[in-house]
């Protein structure tokens, strides 16, 4: 079973500047790749696939001193996450929806890098360290990761708070745990669920309950004149209310989800359709309540916990 943990980096001033080096570095390697891939079926015909670029990049290493000074790994990374949007542009073109080519990424639309396998970096007492970062960063570890768990790649972010980095670990499954208390849930607006049991779950409304900071937040932005700092202000601040509104409700979601897997060793809920119900007049509150996110949530940690979800027909 895969399983992800997120922490928060805790950089110095140095090391926060060889990060963003890094994720500068990543961005433009990225652009390269796609514009080889275009210019190759111009010109030729031809497409470049993932392993023809990783060659490439082999060769490159060799030759250029500073790309050899970061790990393979992450240039690898890279090349990975342009060749899986060629994979979803190709999907979406053959299912007749909206293809959506790649894009070029400019500053402000690339914000994280990774290694693609766990190598050429090292985890120890709370510190991660590899080539090309000066020191050891310092990881704000608030949670224990299992024991057991084997380390398959991590993925370094850039938010609104600074720098993040998640683990993807492999670890063993749970059996199942002996017992029949189930639990019956019915999805809703105003009320988040109903209990089969009785109980009623109030629904948070964090997008509802953010809406007046958020538009007091975009009309400074709208005012400010483009280009300038005060306006960078403007939408670092945006950013900062998006990004608080996304926590509270994830964090309301990760409680509720673990309570429920907690307390029952079978959970019962409805097979819905969100994609539809996010387009109808609903669509907002919907997409606040999180529905496909919060059955995530008790999908992964119900396999944890060593409990059954079971999805029925609404």
């Amino acid at each position: 079973m895969m399983l992800a943990f997120c922490y928060r980096l805790l950089p110095s001033k140095r090391e926060h500047r060889a990060l963003e080096r890094i994720l500068e570095d990543q961005r433009q390697l990225y652009n390269a790749a796609l514009e080889e891939r275009i210019g190759a079926y111009r010109k030729r015909g031809a497409c470049r696939t993932f392993f023809d670029q990783c060659k490439a990049l082999t060769e490159w290493r060799q030759s250029d001193a500073d790309a050899a000074a970061l790990p393979c790994k992450i240039q690898r990374w890279t090349l990975k996450r342009l060749d899986d949007a060629y994979r979803g542009f190709f999907r979406r073109t053959k299912a007749g929806g909206k293809p959506g080519f790649p894009r070029f990424r400019g500053k402000g639309r690339f914000k994280t890098f990774g290694f693609s396998e766990f190598r050429g970096i090292r985890l120890e007492n709370g510190r991660l360290q590899f080539n090309g970062m000066p020191g050891r960063l310092r990881i704000h570890l608030h949670r224990p990761i299992p024991q057991k768990a084997a380390f398959r790649s991590c993925v370094f972010s850039q938010d609104e708070k600074g720098w993040k980095v998640g683990f993807s670990v492999s670890v063993p499954d749970a059996a199942l745990r002996p017992g029949g208390r189930a639990v019956g849930i019915d999805l809703g607006i105003s009320t988040f669920a109903a209990l089969s049991d009785g109980r009623l779950i109030p629904s948070l409304r964090a997008a509802r309950r953010a809406q007046r900071r958020l538009r007091v937040a975009q009309r400074s932005l709208a005012r400010k004149k483009p280009g300038s700092s005060n306006r960078r202000k403007a939408r670092s601040r945006v950013g900062r209310c998006h990004a608080a509104t996304a926590r509270s409700r994830a964090n309301y979601l990760h409680q509720l989800s673990a309570r429920l897997v907690r307390e029952h060793e079978v959970v019962v809920v409805e097979r819905l359709n969100v994609k539809a119900l996010a387009r109808s007049a609903l669509a907002k509150d919907v997409q606040d309540a999180s529905w496909a996110t919060f059955i995530a949530m008790l999908r992964y940690k119900a396999e944890c916990a060593g409990s059954r979800l079971i999805e029925v027909d609404p």
